[in-house]
């Protein structure tokens, strides 16, 4: 028992923090992106890496 806390505790230790969003810097226009989706009559998640990608702007 004592091995399996000693990993969950270093495994702990190595998890990164949570991303708040405030720390976010990439911005992403949803209503955009799903109203291209719409046009072309496909789902959001059936579009290519590359269409995903115009809707998405650094700030």
């Amino acid at each position: 028992m004592n091995g399996q806390i000693k990993k969950y505790r270093e495994s702990l230790a190595n998890t990164p923090g949570p991303v708040l969003l405030t720390e976010e810097h990439n911005k992403l226009d949803l209503k955009g992106l799903m109203s291209y989706a719409a046009r072309k009559g496909e789902k959001v998640i059936n579009l290519s890496e590359e269409e995903k990608n115009m809707f998405m702007r650094r700030s």
